[in-house]
């Protein structure tokens, strides 16, 4: 198979996963097709290279990560919606029980409301399944700032959700 054929089958076999994993770190979908779509092209001229040398989903989520940072520093401003509600849903996802859908909603809110990198973290994490070594790698910094972020993190995760739920105690 040469080249050409085996990057037009990694994007279709790897591009909805990888659409949704930068979805969740940067925010909001048209922003995320804008990252990723630049990321296939420096990887695209590069295949038979980063192909070579080992894993281009890492070099590729790398190259995601890192444009996603830059996006951050260049407009100093930071995503406020998490956007996932656009990504495309199962086909039985409107037959979900309501309890579901609430939970899904306030889950997708308190993850807009972290700051960016400890949300980048969470989604590396727990939503990418990299291991803390893996994911300070990919960001380009310590263990030890992956698990303070992590732990930060959490911690806002959890007490957001507890107020969510005390709240719809309350109205109960």
């Amino acid at each position: 198979m040469d080249d050409d054929a085996e990057f037009t089958q990694f994007v279709q076999t790897r591009g909805l996963d990888l659409l949704r994993f930068t979805v969740a770190l940067t925010g909001d979908r048209d922003q995320a097709e804008d990252v990723l779509q630049g990321a296939l092209e420096r990887l695209y001229g590069r295949w038979g290279r980063v192909k070579r040398r080992g894993d281009p989903e890492w070099y590729l989520r790398r190259s995601i990560i890192n444009a996603v940072r830059d996006g951050w520093r260049g407009r100093r401003r930071h995503p406020e919606l998490l956007g996932l509600e656009n990504e495309e849903q199962p086909a039985d996802s409107a037959y979900l029980p309501i309890d579901d859908l609430l939970t899904r909603d306030v889950v997708r809110k308190a993850l807009a409301a972290l700051p960016p990198r400890q949300r980048m973290v969470i989604a590396l994490r727990y939503w990418g399944g990299y291991t803390e070594v893996e994911t300070a790698r990919l960001m380009g910094t310590s263990v030890g700032t992956v698990k303070s972020q992590a732990h930060r993190a959490m911690r806002e995760l959890r007490a957001r959700l507890a107020r969510t739920e005390s709240a719809r105690g309350t109205r109960r």
